[in-house]
């Protein structure tokens, strides 16, 4: 069964910028949802964000696409389920492609690039895409959880267990790209899967709305207002109250139903079995730990890659789902939980060295220590048995280290050479290049960033770490545009056409309506898409 969802969009150009550089897409027939960011300024920004939504949303509604989607759906296996992740980041890659041969075709376009967050619903599940700081965040019972990783110089020097001091000199670091799309040669493309349940929010959003509006406030405007178009609207409105120095854009997705995911039931069970194999949760009932996994996020990692004690946007512990991970001297595998200790108060950075390397294909869900906070105030019971044996293992944990000798977690004091400068020089083995943008909050100002003035003779380019202009302002403009996406699902609801008046106002709720999404035929692009 496919999922029922409505969805709505609202984009706006901010109060400082003459023009704006952000793109969306959405189709809720056919479950695709794009956002993007562009940079480079007006010669080229607008058009490295309108062409990757355009190459985006072709190629997640082809026939190739479609095909694999339909192998998965038919005869669901990990396998299948990594066929689909990798169409879409395939996908996703090739508009990269488009972007840097574009640059080269017309050098005022040079240095040009987008982010892009973006999210394919198939049956139950939610396939997303993401490269660059262009959020995503699901809202589950009221509880709001980022669910991308921001692919900035703050968020690697934190994955690292460097210590940032992020309201003084290491805010800089905060509009730092490592990665966007059209930067480099090459591009990384992040992919996940989440399972929806029955009355799930979700958020794509550029960062002119995360700079303004904090998870938590995320959680409860999407959870109060009375549709997707009102969440958006208010979305937009708040960042403009706070500043608006960029532009905005909230797209927002309500689950009515949720579809029949197509993992297969021996999948789930082995999950299910992993879950209940943690000594963390193992002597919960099975009511108990459906309670206490609600918060958490499914995450794939590859062989050698680093399992992060700082992700998303906050303190990480790891459940193995599986596969297996070296830790701690020893090999960890179905069950175990890496990094408990980032859900008690206060807990040390994990130092690099420490970190959790993974030895072969990896699944794992994440507990962020915040989600798990609110958790614990919204279940006091349930918080006083994960909390006690939470204690239990810390307490072993630092029984089996008292007879090793501790490392102190590194700061920026420690470093020798500043961290921009030392991840500079490391992005290369990586394959990562790093990029940035105008920054869009006055504390950032310093940040490392690009020439977005929109003078046609600007020579728009990457700016190397180190080298640190001013910001251009441009001349304020302000008004929303809101688009809408819906199909008839409730005989008491009309659809509404996209509306472009800049001057208007956020939609009624009675102007959505979905239909089950299309998970496995070719649809053609809906005609509310936006390339502004």
């Amino acid at each position: 069964m496919s999922s029922s969802i409505v969805a709505a969009a609202v984009t706006d150009v901010g109060k400082v910028r003459e023009h704006n550089e952000d793109n969306h897409f959405i189709d809720a027939e056919a479950g695709v949802f794009i956002v993007c960011d562009g940079m480079g300024g007006h010669a080229a920004g607008e058009v490295a964000s309108a062409l990757a939504v355009k190459e985006v949303r072709s190629r997640w509604l082809s026939d190739v696409v479609e095909n694999t989607i339909s192998i998965w759906l038919n005869k669901p296996s990990p396998e299948s389920r990594l066929a689909v992740l990798g169409a879409l980041q395939t996908a996703v890659a090739l508009a990269h492609t488009a972007i840097v041969n574009e640059a080269r075709r017309d050098i005022k376009k040079k240095g040009m690039g987008t982010t892009i967050v973006a999210v394919r619903v198939i049956g139950g599940d939610a396939f997303f895409a993401h490269a660059g700081d262009s959020r995503a965040y699901l809202v589950r019972d009221g509880i709001a959880m980022q669910v991308t990783e921001d692919h900035t110089l703050l968020a690697r020097l934190l994955a690292a267990g460097i210590d940032v001091d992020t309201s003084g000199d290491g805010a800089r670091f905060r509009s730092m790209l490592t990665n966007a799309l059209g930067i480099g040669e090459e591009c990384r493309v992040s992919t996940f899967v989440l399972p929806l349940a029955d009355g799930d929010r979700f958020l794509l959003c550029s960062d002119g709305i995360s700079e303004y509006v904090p998870e938590k406030e995320v959680g409860e405007i999407l959870s109060g207002q009375a549709s997707p178009a009102r969440a958006a609207q208010k979305l937009v409105d708040t960042a403009l109250a706070r500043g608006g120095a960029d532009n905005a854009t909230a797209v927002v997705v309500r689950v009515l139903e949720a579809g029949t995911s197509a993992s297969s039931a021996a999948m789930r069970q082995a999950e299910l079995a992993a879950i209940a194999a943690c000594p963390w949760l193992a002597d919960l009932t099975p009511q108990q730990r459906l309670r206490a996994t609600k918060i958490a996020i499914a995450r794939d990692f590859g062989t050698q890659e680093t399992l992060p004690a700082v992700a998303l946007n906050d303190r990480v512990a790891w459940l193995v789902l599986d596969g297996e991970v070296e830790w701690d001297g020893e090999l960890h595998g179905r069950g175990a939980l890496i990094y408990p200790a980032m859900l008690s108060e206060d807990p040390p950075l994990v130092p690099r060295a420490q970190l959790a390397v993974v030895t072969g294909a990896l699944r794992v869900l994440a507990f962020r220590a915040d989600d798990f906070d609110e958790l614990c105030l919204e279940d006091p019971e349930l918080a006083e048995l994960l909390k006690a044996k939470l204690a239990t293992l810390l307490d072993e944990l630092r029984t089996r280290a008292a007879t090793r000798e501790g490392t102190a977690a590194p700061t920026l004091s420690d470093v020798d050479t500043d961290p921009a400068d030392e991840f500079a020089s490391e992005e290369s083995s990586l394959q990562d290049t790093t990029a940035a943008r105008a920054p869009t909050t006055l504390e950032t100002h310093q940040a490392i960033e690009f020439d977005d003035s929109d003078d046609e003779g600007a020579d728009d380019e990457v700016t190397q770490l180190g080298m640190v202009p001013d910001p251009t302002a441009d001349k304020p403009l302000a008004g929303p545009v809101a688009d809408e996406t819906a199909s008839g699902l409730a005989a008491d609801e009309t659809a509404s056409a996209p509306t472009a008046d800049k001057s208007s106002a956020a939609p009624a709720a009675d102007q959505l309506v979905a239909a089950p999404v299309a998970d496995n035929t070719v649809t053609a692009p809906a005609a509310d898409d936006h390339l502004n």
